[in-house]
C-alpha cells in the first residue's frame, strides 16, 4: 500500500501556538485518495502516524524479515499488519481486546472488547 503523511496541527489553549502531534495517513492506493480512518471499532477520525499498533502473525522465534518474505510467497502478503488510530485510548482499548490481555480482561470484566489496562483508565487522551 503506498501511503503519504499530511501534518496535523493542534492549536494550545494555553499559549495559542501551534503544535504538531501527529500525521495523517494518506492511502494513494485507493480510488479516491483519503486519510485513513481509525481503526477502533465505530471511531470515524483520522488516523495518525504516532499512533500505529503493528501486529506480528508469526512465531516469536522467526525473524520479522524472513516472516515477511516467507509469507509474500506463500500468500501474497507480509506477516505485519499495521493499524492507525486518532488516539493513544484507541489504540490501547485495541491492544487490550487482543491475545492475552483478552483473556486477562475477560477474567475482569466479563468481556475483551472496550476495556483499558488496569492502571490506564483514568488516564486522559
Amino acid at each position: 500500500m503506498r501511503v503519504r503523511l499530511v501534518l496535523h496541527h493542534l492549536v494550545t489553549h494555553a499559549t495559542g501556538c501551534l503544535v504538531t502531534v501527529g500525521r495523517k495517513i494518506i492511502n494513494l492506493d485507493r480510488a479516491d485518495p483519503g486519510p485513513i480512518l481509525c481503526a477502533w471499532a465505530d471511531c470515524y477520525r483520522h488516523g495518525l502516524d504516532i499512533y500505529t499498533h503493528v501486529f506480528c502473525e508469526h512465531p516469536p522465534g522467526e525473524g520479522h524479515e524472513h516472516a515477511d518474505r516467507r509469507l509474500l510467497v506463500q500468500a501474497g502478503r507480509v506477516a505485519h499488519l499495521k493499524f492507525a488510530f486518532c488516539s493513544h485510548r484507541h489504540m490501547r482499548y485495541y491492544q487490550n481486546a487482543e491475545g492475552g490481555a483478552a483473556l486477562d480482561a475477560i477474567e475482569r470484566t466479563g468481556r475483551a472488547h472496550g476495556n483499558l489496562p488496569q492502571g490506564e483508565r483514568t488516564r486522559y487522551g
